[in-house]
């Protein structure tokens, strides 16, 4: 019971080591705490303290006083392909501790604890602050790992355009174009995520390979061969998921296309501890939540879509591959 009743303190002591940059100031090989401080211009003694948390959880090495990464620790660095330091800022916002802070709140009168804490729903309040749209959406870029494993777990070589609906700062369209130089591809999203998509797209774009465009995918999407929603529909409850399935089944070619959905797809029985963490994540913050494969059934059904393929991907992910029902449509 202790160790779970400090898990905050242990996600705040990882906050800490991101925002200070201890994994960047260990990039180059271990270092003393003196080094290290001397490095990051901080108080030795607070660091070494911090550092042998760090190193109870994981992210370092002690070896005699003298701190090295570990694999997982190299995560916390900027400049590695799979960084997650901008999503150990966001998760530690203030925005996402008060949105929690009314957990309690939100299980007695069944309100959406972010909408009390705020007034207004996450997505209106990210579009009002520029500086947290940017870190919101640097937090919830895919890793290098994450797009890659997407972009390959599809054959993609009969497709021709790929709309990456909601797709963020395009780490996965990237990858998907990386990987499939045949394939043209059109990412769309709110103005938010515009300009890290449009940066990150660049190359593909002056090659005429792809188009960066403002949308409400609730209201429609591009027409393409294949529509990705990558960790998209776990945002929002059943009927707005339905409303964003039947836009990418009615922008398909006639009596084709496929929909590929990333999501942690919960099992019918059973407790995947993150899957559900994030599944209660989805209930403070957005109102959405983390659906079992059935229930995605019978939404995709709603659509006018149904499940041909599913596979798996890191961090409990799984990838469904959907297809239009003949003769249905949504």
């Amino acid at each position: 019971m202790l160790r779970l009743l400090v898990g905050p303190w242990i996600g705040k002591a990882v906050a800490a080591a991101a925002e200070l940059g201890i994994a960047d100031g260990l990039a180059d090989g271990p270092r003393t705490g003196a080094e290290l401080a001397a490095g990051l211009r901080v108080r030795q003694q607070p660091l070494e303290r911090l550092l042998r948390l760090l190193a109870a959880v994981g992210l370092v090495d002690d070896d005699a006083g003298r701190f090295r990464l570990t694999a997982t620790g190299e995560l916390l660095s900027a400049s590695h392909p799979a960084s997650m330091r901008e999503q150990a800022l966001l998760y530690d916002s203030h925005y996402f501790r008060e949105a929690w802070d009314r957990l309690a709140d939100g299980v007695r009168t069944g309100e959406q604890p972010f909408v009390s804490a705020f007034g207004e729903d996450v997505f209106s309040f990210i579009a009002a602050r520029p500086e947290e749209a940017l870190r919101f959406s640097s937090g919830m870029a895919a890793g290098a790992g994450y797009a890659e494993a997407l972009a390959s777990a599809f054959d993609f070589s009969g497709v021709s355009k790929v709309a990456d609906v909601g797709g963020g700062d395009g780490a996965v369209l990237e990858a998907v174009l990386s990987r499939h130089e045949h394939v043209i591809g059109v990412l769309v999203d709110l103005p938010a995520s515009m300009e890290p998509a449009r940066e990150r797209l660049l190359p593909f774009i002056a090659e005429g390979r792809c188009s960066v465009v403002e949308g409400d995918f609730l209201e429609r999407v591009p027409a393409a061969d294949v529509h990705i929603l990558s960790r998209i529909l776990h945002n929002w409850d059943d009927d707005s998921a339905r409303r964003i399935l039947a836009n990418c089944r009615a922008a398909m070619p006639a009596g084709d296309g496929r929909v590929l959905i990333a999501e942690r797809v919960l099992p019918d029985s059973g407790h995947p501890w993150l899957s559900l963490a994030f599944d209660l994540h989805m209930m403070v913050m957005t109102g959405g939540a983390e659906r079992t494969g059935s229930r995605y059934e019978a939404i995709l059904e709603q659509a006018g879509l149904r499940t041909v393929g599913e596979s798996e991907m890191p961090l409990e992910m799984r990838l469904l591959e959907a297809a239009p029902v003949s003769g249905r449509n949504p």
